[in-house]
């Protein structure tokens, strides 16, 4: 068996290191959605076949350029079941043909995919892009969400910066080996430890027909097009006719700088802020804190079951 076989084999790791002993249960699930696409999506459940959909209570959305298991320690640590989706273009979700994947383009997709999956109501966790696009989809469809979590985004991170992601997401060549991932992830300081590293490679790459390993997502296929990822900024008016409780996880070195935290604060003064130690990638450079942090925030506004409100912790702001 290949590194690449058995997507699951490694949660009773990542349970024991967050110090859960009977960790929910991960399934695979392809659903179509409307336009003849597919998502794909990790199912957390309780029991083993998957209980039915409605058993969810929050869905993860990730970040441009990687994918649903870059939640898995965080899910398990929060301990809920949930739902976690590879966005469109990402993971083993299909390709969109005009490669867009702008928060208003892939809304549609993914609400359709929920309605598929039979999630109910509830928590909304989106990382980087997957942030901007919670927010519109708690703009479209509002019944569905009863809190939204950002993790280490806001609308302010500087659209150049973005484009520039997805240029060098585009213009990423294949790779000889797994190692070969994790040394050009290192070399481009994304962060995490190499264990880390070499996990989201194992994840987020495939065997290509010459033998090396590309990427899943789609912004190296794109053959010299270019693609889109919208414009962050646009996130705002979706962010301030929110009426659940806004939680936002930073990064003490990710992309909301001290400046857009204090920028946050002031347009969002409902909005809770915790800020852990990582990088950019918060839920696998710091996946324990931010489970913390949605389990403490999620229960002091009474939004999980089992969840009780905790004292006031000193990270909040």
């Amino acid at each position: 068996m290949s590194e690449h076989d058995d997507e699951f084999a490694d949660v009773p790791a990542l349970a024991a290191a967050s110090g859960v002993t009977e960790p929910l249960r991960a399934s695979r699930q392809a659903v179509p959605t409307d336009g003849g696409g597919t998502v794909s999506a990790i199912r957390w459940s309780r029991t083993d076949p998957p209980a039915p959909g409605r058993e969810a209570r929050i869905t993860y959305l990730h970040g441009l350029g990687i994918d649903a298991h870059s939640f898995d320690q965080t899910a398990i640590a929060v301990d809920q079941p949930a739902v976690a989706l590879d966005l469109p273009g990402h993971g083993r979700s299909a390709w969109r043909e005009d490669a867009d994947y702008a928060a208003t383009a892939t809304a549609p997709a993914v609400l359709a995919a929920l309605d598929a999956l039979d999630v109910p109501p509830g928590l909304v966790v989106g990382h980087s892009l997957g942030a901007i696009l919670s927010a519109r989809l708690a703009a479209l469809a509002p019944e569905r969400v009863t809190g939204l979590v950002l993790v280490d985004m806001s609308p302010d991170f500087a659209q150049r910066a973005v484009d520039r992601i997805a240029r060098a997401l585009e213009s990423e060549e294949s790779f000889a080996s797994l190692d070969e991932v994790v040394e050009r992830a290192i070399a481009a300081r994304v962060g995490g430890d190499a264990a880390t590293l070499r996990r989201e490679a194992r994840h987020s790459t495939r065997l290509g027909a010459d033998g090396r390993l590309v990427r899943r997502h789609h912004f190296p296929h794109l053959g010299g097009r270019t693609s889109s990822v919208g414009r962050f900024a646009d996130a705002w008016p979706d962010l301030e006719q929110l009426d659940v409780p806004l939680l936002l996880v930073r990064g003490d070195r990710g992309y909301v700088s001290p400046k857009l935290h204090q920028a946050f604060a002031e347009r969002l003064p409902h909005a809770t802020i915790v800020t852990v130690e990582s990088r950019h990638a918060v839920q696998t450079q710091a996946p324990l804190p931010l489970a913390r942090a949605i389990r403490e925030w999620a229960g002091a506004h009474g939004l999980l079951d089992g969840v009780e409100e905790p004292p006031t912790t000193s990270s909040e702001t």
